[in-house]
């Protein structure tokens, strides 16, 4: 009789054993498959951070997340106990070779942001070497940062003498001068008095000057 019931009780406890294991099954299934959950199934791939420091020595961390239709990739920095982080869009998962590597397609990102001093002031597009033949639908598009980035601004001239800056659109082009017309004078001829006259008349050229000293001395 004891035989029997200790057979009994055994027989209840495995029961009993074997159920609570498949509740627990049950209950990690429908955590694991949470809405806002992103796993490979669902085209984003592998999702483990990729972090790396910058060309300003910044510590920089990439999170890939899905974003409505597509995926997002975060850029997040931190120096100096500053941050700044920029958001890139895309659908990817059109490229055969990111369905096969999603982490190298990032990986290779990663390598070119490494080269800036601010990994968020790249470049607007960003589209792998394993997926250049695919569509443009496979690259990564800038779509937001903080703190905005500022727009270029015109260049300006050096300030001398603590005038106000002056752009070059300011600047006219200065308008060559024509030279001024210069007119050449004859000389004058001295007239000639009458004993010169005289002498011309009526001396031979060799005295000619000696004819008119005489007749301007007889004259005077």
């Amino acid at each position: 009789m004891r035989a029997t019931l200790q057979g009994a009780l055994l027989l209840a406890c495995c029961v009993w054993a074997i159920i609570a294991q498949a509740q627990s099954n049950n209950a990690g299934n429908s955590s694991h498959s949470n809405p806002g959950e992103v796993t490979a199934s669902e085209g984003t791939g592998k999702t483990e951070p990729i972090r790396f420091n910058n060309k300003a020595k910044d510590e920089c961390v990439m999170v890939v997340s899905s974003h409505r239709n597509a995926t997002k990739l975060r850029v997040t920095c931190k120096t100096k106990g500053k941050s700044y982080w920029c958001d890139y869009l895309g659908k990817p998962n059109v490229c055969r070779a990111y369905s096969k590597n999603p982490h190298h397609y990032f990986t290779q990102i990663m390598w070119e942001m490494r080269k800036l001093p601010n990994s968020c002031q790249g470049l607007q597009t960003y589209k792998p070497q394993m997926c250049r033949s695919a569509t443009d639908e496979a690259q990564m598009v800038f779509h937001a940062s903080w703190p905005k980035i500022p727009k270029k601004s015109k260049p300006q001239l050096p300030v001398k003498d603590g005038s106000k800056p002056v752009t070059n659109a300011a600047l006219k082009p200065i308008q060559p001068q024509k030279p001024a017309k210069t007119t050449t004078q004859k000389p004058t001829e001295t007239p000639k008095n009458w004993a010169d006259q005289v002498a011309e008349e009526h001396c031979w050229e060799s005295i000619q000057g000696i004819c008119s000293f005489f007749i301007n001395w007889f004259q005077s």
